[in-house]
């Protein structure tokens, strides 16, 4: 029982206390609201193939392709829940509350071997506080595993080097190499984005001269990244690049970058991620705009910069994944990308407020009041995520299926909901979120074509066999490539009334089918009731 108690009031205690903090303000956020961006629901998806299917197949698509895009292993987890009796909309959303405080854990350990106590737990309690990570933490997404695999894997390989002496000749343990590239492949195979720290890894055990730790990390990760890659390669995938090259996702014909767009690319990412990420990563909001980004930056490199002398495995990991999230389309921008780095982030710009605190003629004083007026400023941001998730709860206990989520998405998963069973069985239906069209209603669903000329709609529904499509609002692509179809063909197309809202609707394709009444609106479509479809 002493030693107990020693160990709780030892480097452990301010980690735990710190992921405790999180786990209640996670809890006390919590809301049953979906995540409307469809990631969640392709790994649900992907979760259901290898449990009903046993193999890695885009199970929502209806030409059933083997899947190449995400990694297995939060899929992987995400069906270990499921089988464990999770629901899909409450069961996973709690566990990825546990995963989160695992990966706040995770942080503040590593930060508590890296620097000091007092600078550790400053950084560890502003992580753990996050508004933007205790409300995207509990979101069925692969960022928070991620972000745990990647600490566990800097603590790894902070254990690894201390195993070797000063010398730099001095070989590190074998069995400690073998675990931190374990949770190095781990990062990878949960996001493509874990490149980076590979990378980061063997550059790192070269400047270490640690040449042992660099067979022992490529006999380990080049088979499993080639199996991976070949899979990929073998069924046409664009891969993890595919992204990168394309100028704007959401916008084909634009095509491929240039050496131009792509420089402009990184400013337009620099800028959003000065001037609003930062902020709401930190405190929730954008009330500080680019004045706290900038300073927050300034403060990071400085920290970051001051390391350089003899760089650990982070300072050579952070330049190189933020590259990456500088390159990432800007329409996919956000604060969950930063997660993984966040205790870096953290760590820099702590070591900065603390040399500079130095200098100061109260030291302590200093930095307790800059301490104070982080809390103050994150005080509303972290108000607002508990009075949401407390107004999100009651909603849903009152009955709202879908609470807290902007009217057009609510009305496409009303939509997709309302439709289990009561389709032709095996329909196929064009929509703008096949991944969620599919959870929520069990019928296989493809992307609508991102192009407003009529004949590419109707290819790709003898394509797929597709006799359905969901006219949603949603005001990214629908206005811009699906209404144009619809208009311009408007006796193709009959509106089911049943399965209709104030937001969105599902039509049938019906290619010759009658003309419209006389005498109807120019924008009017015929109503074909949900009995008379075969």
């Amino acid at each position: 029982m002493g030693d107990l108690r020693k160990s709780l009031a030892g480097p452990w205690a301010g980690p735990i206390v710190l992921a405790v903090v999180h786990a209640i303000l996670a809890a006390l956020s919590f809301r049953q609201s979906p995540f409307t961006g469809g990631d969640d629901a392709t790994y649900i998806s992907l979760a259901k193939s290898l449990i009903e299917r046993h193999d890695y197949t885009d199970v929502w698509n209806p030409l059933l392709p083997p899947h190449t895009q995400y990694p297995p292993i939060f899929p992987a987890v995400v069906a270990l829940g499921l089988l464990a009796g999770l629901g899909p909309i409450v069961g996973l959303k709690i566990l990825m509350i546990f995963i989160s405080t695992g990966a706040v854990l995770a942080s503040c350990i590593w930060l508590r071997r890296v620097t000091t106590p007092g600078t550790a737990f400053c950084a560890g309690f502003f992580i753990a506080i996050s508004p933007e990570i205790i409300w995207l933490g509990q979101e069925v997404l692969s960022d928070d595993l991620f972000w745990l695999f990647s600490m566990l894997a800097l603590i790894a390989w902070w254990r690894a080097e201390k195993t070797s002496s000063d010398d730099s000749d001095s070989r590190m343990q074998t069995q400690t190499v073998i675990v931190a590239a374990a949770a190095t492949l781990a990062a990878y195979f949960t996001r493509s984005a874990g490149a980076p720290l590979l990378l980061a890894v063997f550059i790192w055990l070269t400047l270490r001269k640690q040449y042992h730790a660099i067979g022992i990390v490529a006999a380990m990760s080049v088979p499993l990244i080639f199996a991976w890659w070949l899979r990929g390669h073998t069924h046409g995938a664009g891969g993890y690049l595919a992204p990168f090259l394309a100028a704007d996702p959401y916008n084909p014909a634009l095509g491929s970058v240039t050496p131009a767009t792509l420089l402009e690319r990184v400013a337009k990412n620099a800028g959003v991620y000065g001037s609003r990420h930062l902020s709401r990563l930190v405190f929730g909001s954008l009330r500080t705009g680019l004045i706290f980004g900038s300073a927050f930056a300034i403060a990071m490199f400085y920290g970051w910069a001051r390391r350089l002398k003899r760089p650990a495995l982070a300072e050579i990991w952070l330049p190189i994944y933020l590259a990456v999230v500088l390159l990432w389309p800007v329409a996919w921008a956000g604060p969950r990308f930063l997660f993984p780095v966040v205790p870096l982030l953290a760590l820099y710009v702590g070591e900065s407020i603390s040399h500079i605190a130095k200098a100061a003629s109260h030291p302590r004083v200093f930095a307790g009041a800059l301490l104070l007026a982080g809390i103050i400023t994150v005080q509303p941001g972290l108000k607002r995520q508990i009075r949401i998730g407390s107004a999100c709860r009651e909603r849903y206990a009152n009955g709202e299926r879908f609470p807290c989520i902007e009217p057009t998405f609510a009305g496409f998963f009303t939509i997709a909901e309302r439709s289990r069973g009561r389709l032709p069985r095996n329909s196929v239906v064009l929509s703008r979120k096949p991944t969620i069209f599919y959870l929520h209603s069990g019928y296989r669903s493809a992307l609508y074509p991102l192009t407003p000329v009529p004949d590419s709609l109707f290819d790709l529904a003898r394509r797929v066999g597709a006799r359905y499509v969901v006219v949603d609002q949603i005001s990214d692509l629908a206005p811009k490539y699906l209404h144009p179809v619809m208009l311009a063909r408007r006796d193709d197309f009959c509106v089911i009334p049943e399965l209709s809202t104030e937001h969105a609707a599902m039509a049938k394709i019906e290619v010759g089918g009658p003309p419209r009444p006389p005498g109807s609106a120019p924008n009017s479509f015929r109503a074909c009731p949900l009995g008379s479809s075969p």
